[in-house]
């Protein structure tokens, strides 16, 4: 209900760190490079079961939304459902799934992130975007998979198992070769950098070759439940203009510090 609470949990202000942002008792307001700028008002409340906002953007276009938040009691917790009614132009009718599934995900990080904030009094998620740098490439060792969205922790972690059972040694890595939101479902090689490829690679396995090229970095400090601030906190970036994702070589990153609050290096190929 206080907006002064909200950068805390934001899965838009996470990316952008040096938005202005200007609070009242019923509204705030932001102003960004990478957000934009718009406002939020509250309209309405039950207490205990609902606030309604109205949501007005003013950059990088022109829209408005209705946005709700409900509340459920659910045994010992409290059950939040986030909901934003709004439209588009007739012209764009064939982005309203890709609206969705964005928002969607936007909606799922900052709910994780409000759960962790009223359960653990904090968010172990925080991200430094290091920008461009040259990267010389690396040769790895993985295994390719194709899996729900909504499955992909469990059977990665069980992939990446499998792999480090052959090759213990070396940096943890997986390339995203495809990420369909509307149909929430991924394709991805997760493996182990070597230094030189085996001449017999392990059944089950293939051989990864990442080539010379500049990349923008966005580094992910924390759980890996929240790792997708760092995608996200790029694409973000790119769609603000600050880099042009190149497609000769799908984005990868390294898990530089494994373990529950580990250092992951997300990685963005540049034009």
């Amino acid at each position: 209900r206080d907006f002064r609470r909200w950068p805390k949990w934001s899965p838009w202000l996470i990316a952008d760190p040096e938005a202005k942002l200007t609070f009242a008792d019923e509204e705030y307001s932001w102003e960004g490079r990478v957000c934009g700028a718009g406002s939020m008002t509250v309209t309405g409340e039950v207490e205990n079961q609902s606030i309604t906002y109205d949501l007005q953007f003013l950059k990088p276009f022109k829209s408005r939304a209705k946005v709700k938040m409900l509340f459920e009691n659910q045994g010992k917790g409290t059950e939040v459902t986030w909901t934003m009614e709004s439209a588009l132009p007739f012209f764009l009718f064939w982005m309203k799934k890709s609206m969705e599934g964005f928002i969607g995900m936007d909606y799922e990080r900052g709910l994780l992130m409000l759960k962790d904030l009223m359960e653990k009094g904090e968010i172990p998620s925080r991200l430094h975007f290091r920008g461009q740098e040259s990267f010389h490439g690396f040769t790895g060792v993985g295994k390719r998979n194709s899996c729900s969205i909504d499955a992909f922790e469990d059977v990665m972690e069980s992939d990446y198992q499998k792999v480090r059972e052959h090759f213990p040694e070396g940096e943890g890595f997986c390339v995203y070769y495809d990420w369909n939101i509307v149909k929430r479902v991924m394709t991805y090689v997760i493996g182990v950098k070597v230094e030189v490829a085996p001449e017999k690679v392990p059944d089950g396995l293939e051989v990864v070759n990442c080539p010379v090229i500049d990349i923008y970095t966005v580094q992910h400090h924390g759980d890996l439940r929240h790792l997708s601030n760092a995608w996200a906190g790029g694409m973000m970036h790119s769609r603000a203009k600050f880099f042009k994702i190149s497609k000769k070589f799908p984005p990868f990153e390294f898990y530089e510090e494994e373990g529950d609050s580990g250092v992951v290096k997300v990685c963005f190929p540049m034009k």
